[in-house]
């Protein structure tokens, strides 16, 4: 007689990855990994709910004007990278990516942002950089309320000042502002006191009045390309 265990799964599913969207959702069992760059994709077809075992999903420059709710059924995604589309807006869900640690929505033409996206406490990264078009007034107290964000890209954007709140974000580690229009920092930002890169290189500045002791873990310090005369703390700017 053969022993034989009964729970023993037959023919298991190996994790996979996929470059290739038809493919992915031909055989969708296992993809944990779909990364489709450059290709015309206009609108994400709702049979994206099929890749149940999707991770990291990474659409760049496909041309997407549309998310469709269905994508928000993902409950394994941990990363999702939308970076350089033609994205106007986002549908409300993202709050039901419950393990959605990585988010980039950079270089994309969004006007706002979903206001559940204040509840993805999982999130981590956050890349909203080369959004001109972007209501700032509606988008920072969704930012602001992402406590347990470690790194913050909000690169080339018309930002003229950061507010005050964004010193909740004592999780930070790096902060990247560079090529905004930034002109005065808000005192709060010395509660970030576990931040090791502060990018704010080619903005507006005429001053850096920080003391050194208000960032003990800064290692990079970028303030050129600023119209201040000089820096006076933080080591004379330690990049």
């Amino acid at each position: 007689m053969t022993n034989t265990c009964p729970y023993e799964p037959v023919n298991p599913v190996r994790p996979r990855k996929s470059s290739s969207l038809t493919d992915a959702l031909d055989n969708p069992a296992g993809v944990i990994r779909l990364s489709v760059i450059d290709t015309p994709i206009p609108v994400l077809p709702d049979a994206i709910r099929s890749l149940a075992d999707l991770e990291v999903l990474t659409l760049n420059g496909n041309g997407l004007v549309a998310i469709p709710a269905a994508l928000f059924e993902l409950q394994k995604l941990r990363v999702l990278n939308l970076f350089n589309n033609a994205l106007t807006e986002l549908p409300v869900g993202l709050a039901r990516l419950t393990r959605l640690g990585s988010l980039t929505l950079g270089d994309n033409p969004l006007r706002q942002l979903p206001d559940d996206l204040a509840l993805c406490s999982s999130l981590h990264e956050l890349n909203l950089a080369n959004l001109p078009q972007l209501d700032f007034v509606q988008v920072w107290p969704l930012i602001t309320q992402l406590t347990g964000l470690e790194k913050l890209s909000l690169y080339q954007n018309p930002i003229v000042t950061l507010p005050e709140a964004i010193g909740q974000l004592e999780q930070l580690r790096v902060l990247r502002l560079f090529a905004c229009r930034i002109k005065r920092l808000p005192a709060s930002l010395t509660k970030l006191s576990l931040l090791e890169e502060l990018d704010l290189r080619a903005n507006q500045l005429d001053e850096f009045s920080f003391a050194e002791a208000a960032f003990p873990a800064l290692r990079r310090l970028d303030l050129s390309y600023n119209p201040m005369a000089r820096v006076t703390t933080v080591r004379e700017a330690l990049i």
